[in-house]
């Protein structure tokens, strides 16, 4: 049996850039991978290092279905370092929402998710020179909805887009004023 936690605010930011509706139906949850918390559709990234999370534990992708019904459940809750305990019995898990009795039970991809550490791009700033590469709103729109649930006061959430080489390189993201930190993301680039 593995048991782990995770704020529920992180689990609530990642399942924005998880896939809805995917043919790869691991994308349709979030990994817990390498001390992060991980998601993506293919067009976005988000990663996040939780303080605490054993680096060594084994991968996990907690269906998007169960993070959503248990968000739904967990409306009221305020306090953004809520803790909600993962239990793991082979595929058969639990989350439940420490100090209440909101929980939501699920069953695990038996899939591996992507190597996400090779889609960060490398910082290279000051070589950035022609074109700056084109982004779809509505995915720059979903960055601040991500800043929210993070804890950004803002009246426009900080979200920092760095692009890397050229127009069809990804571009790091930044969440500037929330109060969950290490928490970053990678946006690909429209294609023409």
């Amino acid at each position: 049996m593995i048991k782990f936690s995770i704020p529920l605010a992180t689990l609530k930011a990642a399942v924005i850039c998880s896939a809805k509706k995917d043919v790869r139906h691991y994308l349709q949850g979030v990994a817990i991978d390498q001390g992060h918390v991980v998601s993506t559709d293919g067009h976005r990234m988000f990663y996040a290092e939780v303080e605490g999370l054993d680096a060594k534990l084994q991968q996990v992708i907690i269906p998007r279905d169960a993070i959503e019904f248990l968000a739904k459940k967990a409306t009221g809750i305020k306090d953004l370092k809520k803790l909600v305990k993962v239990t793991l019995d082979g595929l058969d898990g639990t989350l439940e929402v420490s100090g209440t009795d909101i929980n939501e039970r699920f069953r695990a991809f038996d899939n591996k998710f992507p190597a996400w550490q090779r889609v960060i791009p490398k910082a290279k700033g000051d070589e950035y020179k022609g074109e700056y590469p084109t982004f779809d709103w509505k995915y720059l729109v979903d960055f601040q909805k991500i800043a929210k649930t993070l804890g950004d006061k803002s009246l426009v959430p900080q979200v920092k887009v760095t692009p890397t080489v050229g127009p069809l390189s990804a571009a790091h993201i930044d969440f500037l004023s929330t109060e969950i930190k290490n928490v970053r993301a990678v946006l690909m680039p429209l294609r023409a």
